[in-house]
């Protein structure tokens, strides 16, 4: 099975590289894809891929789930991790994913991302998905074909996908670790990116969390 790996991404131009051979360092090759979803505007990004490792880029103005759907729909791959710029993989993650999908009823597969938002596995942050799953029945609840809502604007992506995964009981852990470095726990610096993207709207987005949660909950 190979895995897509999408990277929605803003203004972080000097992200790209180091993230692009982090994975290429940890990930066997041929067995992946790495995709990078730029804004229109963003030339810096566009030339830190080309110069980066094995990896190429798509152009997707708007929210980090658009971007994220824009990259599944630029992808073929069996598995799918949506993930962000600020992660950092460690040895043997895709042995440890691969591991678990070995059961055919597991759909998505949770990952460390050495946090507390994942230290007690009720909620995964980087979950990888198959891709059947997101086209049928859909690994966000009432549209088929999106990895995350489109009607989020950043927050809740992964919590509609690992939740609704964990109700209908196709959720399962993973030993792989994807680092999450952030400035929630005090690995990185904020940066403008953060402030453009985090927590906004995030009133709407918990709003149509609890919504869709109450309409597969009945």
């Amino acid at each position: 099975m190979n895995v897509g790996i999408l990277v929605p991404t803003l203004d972080r131009p000097e992200s790209i590289g180091p993230l692009a051979s982090n994975i290429a360092d940890t990930t066997p090759l041929g067995s992946y894809s790495l995709i990078f979803v730029l804004d229109h505007g963003d030339q810096a990004s566009r030339e830190a891929v080309k110069a980066a490792e094995f990896c190429r880029y798509i152009l997707c103005d708007g929210t980090y789930p658009r971007k994220t759907n824009a990259g599944y729909a630029a992808s073929n791959d069996d598995l799918i991790l949506p993930t962000a710029d600020d992660v950092w993989f460690r040895e043997g993650w895709l042995e440890a994913v691969e591991d678990v999908f070995t059961d055919p009823h597991v759909q998505v597969v949770g990952t460390d991302d050495t946090t507390p938002a994942t230290a007690d596995r009720t909620h995964a942050t980087m979950p990888v998905i198959r891709r059947e799953y997101i086209e049928d029945p859909g690994c966000t609840w009432g549209r088929p074909g999106e990895v995350f809502d489109s009607r989020l604007r950043h927050n809740f992506c992964e919590t509609i996908v690992w939740q609704l995964a964990e109700h209908r009981g196709v959720a399962a852990w993973s030993d792989a670790v994807i680092e999450h470095r952030h400035p929630d726990w005090g690995t990185r610096e904020l940066d403008d990116t953060d402030r453009k993207g985090n927590r906004q709207g995030w009133d709407e987005d918990r709003a149509l969390f609890e919504q869709v949660k109450a309409e597969w909950s009945r």
